[in-house]
């Protein structure tokens, strides 16, 4: 690969394979962590999940990776094909699928991996091991990132009952009130799943004909305002010094600077009801992407009449 070893005198290399690695000299405390995200369209195996901490729709965490023994091990299941599969799912019940256009053929499952190290930990070491990572590792899916919000109503016949959108960048006025909607969703018992760590992504929220008021109903001020006290609880714990590695790898795969948790804590501390009102508005009703069974879709017609229905 030709990568200069001056590791101790940088924060951050990028490796030809694509993969990051990030070094934070002022944390003495050792640590290791690595985190990867795949592409919608693939899964680890079964028998090798095991070995992750799964976070948001599509970002896992490898655990225990500070022994370098689980390092290793994961870089020769990747190096030898052994970690991932392909979702094999046809028609428009995979709104992923549809939403990403099937990323046009073959590439990796990865579309980012990051390594972040604290401590005096001997990075040539593990550089010498993610050496054996192919270079062709990190698929260029650069699709993935130039995804924008679904605009109009559209119900898709399917199998699983879903309320669908893609989520704002972290860069965009609406990102912090997003995520307290999707909280507040989180909060009336609808099961939402969504990457925290990449943005634009495809969020799902899954529905049942006896939930089906809960997206109706307009958000009062009391549940709004726990919805910001647990997104502010959650951003604050992601900063927290014994876990500095892995804060490193969730900010970069973030793609924002650190600094950017304290401006979004600050926004949330401002934030009011009628912003969270336009968000609701913005990725709910006024552009989303449904899935339902029968029954449902003749509820979400009477709902909204305008809505286009896609066989």
């Amino acid at each position: 690969m030709g990568i200069i070893l001056f590791f101790l005198s940088i924060s951050e290399l990028l490796l030809p394979s694509g993969i990051q690695i990030l070094k934070d000299e002022r944390c003495k405390t050792k640590q290791i962590s690595l985190g990867l995200e795949l592409n919608p369209t693939a899964q680890i195996n079964q028998n090798r999940r095991r070995l992750f901490e799964k976070s948001g729709y599509n970002y896992f965490y490898l655990k225990d990776v500070d022994s370098h023994r689980a390092l290793a091990q994961f870089i020769s299941l990747l190096s030898n094909n052994e970690l991932f599969s392909v979702k094999k799912e046809d028609g428009p019940t995979n709104l992923l699928r549809l939403v990403l256009n099937d990323f046009n053929g073959y590439s990796s499952p990865i579309i980012n991996l990051t390594l972040g190290i604290t401590g005096r930990i001997n990075e040539n070491e593990i550089i010498k091991l993610v050496k054996m990572i192919p270079d062709t590792i990190i698929s260029n899916s650069s699709t993935y990132y130039k995804l924008e919000r679904i605009i109009g109503k559209h119900i898709y016949h399917g199998k699983e009952n879903f309320i669908a959108n893609i989520s704002p960048s972290p860069f965009s006025d609406d990102f912090c009130a997003f995520f307290v909607f999707l909280r507040l969703m989180n909060n009336r018992n609808l099961k939402v799943k969504f990457s925290p760590e990449t943005a634009p992504s495809p969020f799902l929220i899954y529905l049942s004909e006896n939930k089906i008021k809960n997206i109706t109903i307009k958000p009062k001020k009391k549940e709004i305002k726990k919805a910001i006290s647990d997104v502010s609880n959650w951003l604050t714990a992601l900063s927290l010094k014994e876990n500095r590695s892995r804060f490193l790898v969730m900010t970069s795969s973030m793609g924002v600077e650190k600094n950017i948790l304290k401006k979004w804590l600050k926004e949330l501390e401002n934030l009011e009801a009628s912003d969270i009102h336009k968000i609701w508005k913005k990725y709910l009703f006024d552009g989303f992407v449904a899935s339902f069974d029968t029954s449902l879709i003749r509820k979400v017609q009477k709902l909204f009449p305008e809505s286009a229905i896609i066989e």
